[in-house]
């Protein structure tokens, strides 16, 4: 483990109490009786406290932990389907060391856009330790320059990180003295499936943290905490809030999404407080809005994998790419098969008494069954919010 000379104060973090959820959108109609705040709605508000993770946030932290006394962090990893509050949990966790621990280096990267090593690098070096690079640099200058002016132990967010294009970076992170990670992922099988031998030797050891959907409970608790603070008083019902919460399937970004659906919906009608009438229509146009949010947070590359070759191919219901047409994969109606060498992953022992990792051939959301392998796991997130 790597240690700096640089003094660090030391202390405990401390887990503050529950809350979550994923904000959406930022308002651009309002009516002082129903929204009193939009941003509370936005994708990057990160609420003061967190709902249902109260576990998470503690195994997040011990992986965080040693930089309170100047050691580099473990790595770690959050795995789990959209809208359970990965994201959330982990910027709120590195809120809390950097309350405890000033100055600890930061960077966020969102590696569904910044998918490539460099683009990653390139960020990290904004972020982490203040440089802007010069256009066009080389992996390596990057990587120098990250490494001389990296000041301490730091701690670098990877959202989407099963989206890199290039996942070699998360080796060249490795050998960053000092750095360490948190990646967010989906799922395990499909961020290992094509590591090379090297970058799985590294991150085999890193902390896995498990995601489960949150309960009706628990997403009625986020929206009436995102209510109070976005909404005007008595804006909406618990009924209201419930029934939200129900629809939405243990999904906190289509939950808060939906509940700023309604309350455009009712302050359009003049309303001062959002009826249960509008709350089917509301949740419809939620998963549209998360949806086309998603497919427009695609890169080229992204957008190439999930037509198929020469753009014939097109997502099935199920979540498999079937071929159409002058596909030249197509043969008969049968689904592109996936790739066979996914079992080799399932030897990989993880830190600290973790699952190992399942290879699964078929996962199920409402009732919807998707393939596992790697190349669909992009069609898979997308299809996951319909």
């Amino acid at each position: 483990m790597d240690r700096f000379t640089t003094h660090l104060p030391s202390g405990t973090i401390r887990n503050r109490p529950e809350h979550s959820g994923v904000g959406l959108y930022t308002h651009t109609e309002t009516d002082q009786n129903v929204i009193r705040d939009g941003t509370v709605f936005d994708d990057d508000h990160l609420p003061s406290s967190i709902v249902g993770r109260n576990r998470h946030m503690n195994e997040v932290t011990d992986a965080l932990a040693p930089i309170q006394d100047g050691f580099r962090a473990e790595n770690c990893f959050l795995f789990g389907p959209s809208g359970v509050g990965k994201t959330t949990v982990a910027k709120a966790a590195v809120r809390e060391l950097r309350q405890e621990v000033l100055e600890v280096p930061y960077a966020y990267v969102n590696c569904c856009q910044d998918y490539t090593r460099n683009a990653v690098l390139e960020q990290i070096s904004r972020d982490l330790v203040g440089a802007a690079p010069p256009r066009s640099a080389s992996t390596g200058r990057l990587i120098d320059r990250i490494t001389a002016d990296l000041n301490g132990p730091g701690v670098v967010i990877l959202d989407e990180v099963d989206q890199l294009r290039e996942n070699k970076v998360l080796y060249n992170l490795y050998e960053i003295r000092g750095l360490s990670w948190i990646g967010i992922a989906n799922r395990e099988v499909d961020l290992l499936a094509d590591l090379d031998e090297r970058v799985t030797s590294r991150i085999s050891v890193a902390y896995r943290v498990n995601f489960d959907t949150y309960g009706e409970d628990a997403i009625t608790e986020i929206l009436s905490r995102r209510a109070r603070e976005g909404l005007g008083p008595n804006a909406v019902g618990e009924d209201v809030l419930a029934r939200i919460a129900r629809l939405s399937e243990g999904d906190a970004r289509q939950a808060i999404a939906a509940l700023w659906v309604a309350a455009r919906m009712a302050s359009r009608e003049g309303l001062s407080a959002i009826p249960g009438r509008l709350v089917e229509d509301a949740v419809a146009d939620a998963e549209r809005e998360v949806r086309q949010k998603t497919i427009s947070k695609l890169n080229a590359h992204q957008a190439c994998a999930l037509r198929g070759p020469r753009g014939g191919g097109r997502t099935h219901p199920e979540g498999t790419l079937r071929a159409l047409p002058g596909d030249p994969r197509r043969s008969g109606d049968a689904a592109v098969p996936p790739r066979e060498p996914l079992a080799e992953v399932g030897a990989l022992q993880p830190r600290r008494g973790r699952a190992t990792p399942r290879v699964e051939a078929v996962q199920s959301r409402r009732g919807r069954p998707f393939r596992v392998d790697s190349r669909t796991a992009l069609i898979r997130r997308v299809h996951a919010v319909v």
